[in-house]
């Protein structure tokens, strides 16, 4: 009878570690993301550009922004960088693409953009820093930013038709 006790008490402790556990990563989880709303101001990071210099997204402030998170062995990706290209080099005013590099190096980024004859600004994020700012866990994500820097709009997954990515341009066109 003892012994049943126990285990059912050490069986007990368990569960309501797990459920502690459980409670405590979807806590973190909503508190980063509510930091990243529709309408708040876009977290500003600064990363690298191929050529090693320095740029924050807030150095952009007054453009619209269609802020783009990828990787070069990201399928979906490889598939809709050439119709970002396209429609950055429509010259749209008011409005910048800038893609930003996951967790490759400097050299992987930089072929991927001679192979493609990419055009619009790429940074690097190496370590995932400003990706975590954004929430991102799947690529590519999409993220459309105003003049004012504030979060218009979040798009999951690849942009996959040239015409929707004008009409996201012209959603934050300054």
């Amino acid at each position: 009878m003892i012994t049943a006790w126990r285990k059912w008490v050490s069986f007990s402790v368990i569960v309501l570690i797990v459920l502690a556990l459980v409670y405590a990563l979807l806590q973190n989880r909503s508190e980063s993301s509510s930091s990243l709303r529709i309408g708040k101001m876009a977290p500003d990071f600064t990363a690298t550009t191929l050529d090693g210099s320095a740029v924050s997204l807030s150095d952009y402030r007054g453009k619209g922004v269609l802020l783009n998170f990828w990787g070069s062995w990201c399928e979906p990706c490889v598939s809709e960088m050439p119709r970002m290209n396209t429609a950055y080099l429509s010259g749209l005013s008011g409005v910048e693409v800038i893609a930003v590099n996951v967790g490759e190096s400097r050299g992987s980024a930089a072929e991927f953009v001679s192979k493609h004859g990419l055009k619009f600004p790429i940074l690097l994020d190496p370590g995932g820093e400003a990706a975590g700012r954004y929430g991102v866990v799947g690529l590519p994500a999409t993220f459309l930013i105003d003049g004012e820097g504030r979060l218009k709009k979040i798009i999951p997954g690849e942009l996959p038709q040239f015409e929707g990515i004008m009409a996201l341009m012209k959603e934050v066109q300054s």
